[in-house]
């Protein structure tokens, strides 16, 4: 199997994998990654701005990263990106933003198509619904949005448990499945900007909710005391 070597931040136009570089690489100015094969933990730093960010992807397939990373350099020689194909999904390790503006461009684009999954997937309900619920949160390695609808009938059971005045109102008491986007794509488009990574989700949790809201709400067949509750988990 061929190694894991580390990738060089300029280098010729075009679309390389791990086997395109050897080890004669400046070790000042490459992405050096660090695998545990133990736990299938990959870390790494990136550079945002003049400083570096640590990255940890979990449940990383080694021969599927080895044999599919991709990195991809533009006419200017910079490094654009880096993908792997990990578990049949295409994974983003690493984006190059020019600036605090074309970072912002490129979440709000991938926020509206995260959010159009998840719309096609809510649209898929054919129950009564009486909650739509959006979750998130954010910790130094983990990023987490999901929306779970509450049907008519799963409510009733709700009340009927009588737990509290407003159980109705907690996602965690509906046994719906979470519906998800692509959060591992997420992590590393907030991540990878230059601004406080918290400050970037909450620029595409914002995007999201209200495009969901938008454009999500329409299609379902909802009670009349219907609610859209979007709230941060701990």
């Amino acid at each position: 199997m061929p190694e894991l070597r580390s990738i060089p931040l300029t280098h010729q136009e075009g679309v390389y994998g791990v086997v395109d570089f050897n080890g004669d690489i400046d070790d000042d100015n490459v992405i050096s990654f660090d695998y545990d094969a133990q736990y299938q933990m990959l870390t790494y730093d990136i550079p945002v701005g003049k400083d570096w960010r640590g990255m940890t992807l979990y449940n990383v397939p080694e021969d599927d990263l080895i044999r599919t990373l991709c990195a991809v350099y533009g006419k200017d020689r910079k490094l654009k990106s880096i993908t792997a194909i990990l578990s049949g999904r295409k994974t983003l390790l690493y984006i190059y933003y020019k600036n605090e503006a074309h970072a912002k461009r490129e979440i709000q684009r991938f926020a509206v198509r995260n959010a159009d999954a998840i719309i096609e997937q809510i649209r898929q309900c054919t129950d009564v619904v009486a909650r739509l619920f959006i979750e998130y949160y954010m910790d130094s390695e983990t990023i987490d949005y999901h929306a779970v609808i509450g049907t008519a009938a799963q409510m009733e059971a709700v009340m009927q448990t009588g737990l509290y005045e407003d159980s109705c109102d907690y996602a965690g008491n509906y046994p719906s499945e979470n519906i998800e986007g692509d959060n591992q794509m997420l992590i590393a488009m907030v991540r990878c900007a230059e601004s406080h990574p918290c400050e970037n989700f909450r620029y595409a949790v914002e995007i999201m909710s209200k495009h969901i809201e938008k454009h999500a709400l329409s299609a379902l067949h909802k009670t009349e005391e219907f609610k859209y509750i979007c709230a941060e988990y701990d």
